[in-house]
């Protein structure tokens, strides 16, 4: 999996980012794009806006590849317990406190959300990256 973890700070909020986990949903990008824009190098500019409408698009991010911790202790609880949402046509979204394992019993991956790969095309595996939607894949 190789990409590393990004961090983009301003004065009131961290926002990282996984690239190994992102779907391309573009949550992100309608959500704030004066703070989320793909045209700039540094694409992410937290200091564009105030961190609570930061940390509110964050948690819209779908596969977890966006993350937040706010410079007040601020970070993203969890709402529930964890649970699976099986999509029409794409990933499973796991929600809740996660901790991902792999075969070998090592941490694969922790989080409170995450896209997980059901149509076997995407790049990222597990996570998924969008692939179903070029894949022809259609599961129900």
């Amino acid at each position: 999996m190789g990409r590393r973890l990004q961090a983009y700070a301003s004065d009131t909020i961290t926002v990282t980012y996984d690239p190994t986990r992102c779907m391309h949903a573009a949550e992100c990008v309608r959500g704030l794009p004066t703070v989320f824009d793909t045209s700039r190098t540094r694409w992410i500019q937290p200091q564009h806006a105030d961190a609570a409408a930061v940390a509110d698009v964050v948690r819209r991010c779908p596969s977890g590849a966006l993350q937040f911790a706010r410079a007040d202790g601020e970070v993203e609880g969890v709402e529930h317990p964890p649970h699976v949402h099986l999509t029409r046509g794409g990933p499973l979204y796991v929600r809740g406190n996660i901790t991902l394992t792999a075969a070998d019993d090592r941490v694969f991956a922790t989080g409170t959300r995450m896209a997980l790969c059901r149509c076997g095309a995407s790049q990222q595996k597990p996570f998924c990256d969008g692939s179903h939607r070029t894949s022809g894949f259609s599961g129900e």
